[in-house]
């Protein structure tokens, strides 16, 4: 990228009267990137770019790029929500109020999209969230729910609002429980066990995360039972059973707890494939049911447990930056609470390394807001927090 670009990007931003940090807020990067962009050190992508010009107000064709009037054009040719979910929308919508109440409250008017296209974009929403790319996938989701939606393609449109969950449960949890029924809804309509169970998983852990133990678990039970012996739908229950087993753990009832995952190990050995990738969450094998551990024992109170299970898994091997970054998220947690502020901070480290947008969920900013406080002088940091976007 040569230095014009750079220039055309810093002189707009500060018109703006916008701060660089705050520009990489809204486009999902740090201020230092944003620096590096405007210094001509490095090229963003296309969808980065775009979300520049949205945020700062310069149209496309400024920086080189095809106008949005030509893009609207292509939509309005009617190639489908396949290319329209492919194409960034305003950076705005990657903001909780723009995300969910885009894809819940206010879906846009668009025409049926072909099949073909619904599952082409649902693959890449899939794809974005595995790699925890959630700031891409907010933009993305208000599209696809849309289109599933008018073209009454029902499994897609229940599997894009159970992404829309997981989205909630990270990031936005007051949207979590709406964005569930949605996908409940939509998968009842199907009649399909394995979308069903997804959008049931997605309801349990909102049920969890409300403190509705027993209702989770009994979620969870009438979504298993409908699976049966083929590949797919033994990875689902798997998954399944590894969800039942983290809420029995949070509730404190070890012997629940203990049964399902043992259950969801015991599925995990005798899956007829080496890798069944699933739409949500991610993927079910021995590796996960060892990552679950790590969680189930934390919240048992069985530190010794959890850390001897962390030290069976190398994140590097996992098959994706949203399951790397959960485990270093849940081993941070476990040194914490052992009283190991660096090996906490540490695995907070790491996660930043593989999953950098994971790294500025809510629950990773409550964990470091505890290691400034409690122990400030840690080597880093405050210069990792202020990335993360907590006052240091």
């Amino acid at each position: 990228m040569d230095d014009e670009l750079g220039e055309v990007l810093r002189q707009a931003r500060a018109r703006k009267r916008l701060s660089q940090g705050k520009v990489g807020d809204r486009v999902g990067y740090s201020a230092s990137w944003v620096s590096r962009v405007e210094s001509g050190e490095i090229q963003p992508e296309e969808r980065a770019l775009r979300d520049l010009c949205d945020v700062l107000d310069l149209p496309a064709e400024k920086v080189g790029l095809e106008s949005d009037v030509n893009r609207r054009k292509v939509l309005a040719l009617g190639l489908g929500v396949g290319i329209a979910a492919a194409l960034p929308s305003t950076a705005a919508a990657a903001e909780p109020e723009g995300v969910m109440e885009r894809s819940l409250f206010r879906l846009r008017d668009v025409a049926p999209a072909p099949r073909t296209a619904l599952v082409s974009s649902l693959a890449e929403a899939r794809r974005l969230f595995h790699e925890a790319q959630y700031a891409e996938l907010g933009r993305m989701l208000p599209i696809l729910i849309s289109g599933a939606v008018a073209s009454n393609t029902h499994d897609v449109a229940a599997r894009a609002y159970a992404l829309l969950a997981q989205l909630a449960i990270k990031n936005y949890k007051g949207f979590a429980w709406i964005a569930s029924e949605r996908a409940r809804a939509q998968a009842e309509l199907t009649g399909d066990p394995v979308v069903m169970g997804e959008a049931a998983q997605a309801m349990a852990i909102t049920m969890r995360r409300a403190g509705e133990y027993q209702a989770a678990i009994e979620h969870l039970h009438e979504a298993a039972v409908r699976l049966d012996e083929k590949p797919e739908q033994l990875a689902l229950r798997g998954s399944l059973l590894l969800t039942a087993s983290y809420s029995a753990a949070q509730a404190g009832w070890r012997g629940q707890a203990m049964e399902f995952v043992g259950e969801a190990e015991e599925t995990a050995t005798r899956r007829e494939t080496a890798a069944q990738t699933l739409y949500i969450p991610g993927v079910f094998g021995l590796d996960q049911t060892s990552v679950y551990r790590i969680s189930i024992h934390h919240a048992l109170g069985e530190t010794d447990q959890a850390l001897t299970y962390s030290s069976k898994v190398d994140p590097r091997g996992l098959p994706n930056a949203e399951r790397r970054g959960r485990m270093c998220m849940d081993v941070a947690r476990v040194w914490r609470d052992a009283g190991e502020p660096e090996r906490a901070f540490g695995a907070l480290r790491a996660l930043e390394q593989y999953a950098p947008q994971e790294a500025r969920r809510p629950k990773v900013r409550s964990i470091t807001t505890e290691l400034l406080t409690t122990n400030g002088e840690i080597p880093g940091l405050r210069r990792f927090a202020q990335r993360i976007g907590v006052a240091a």
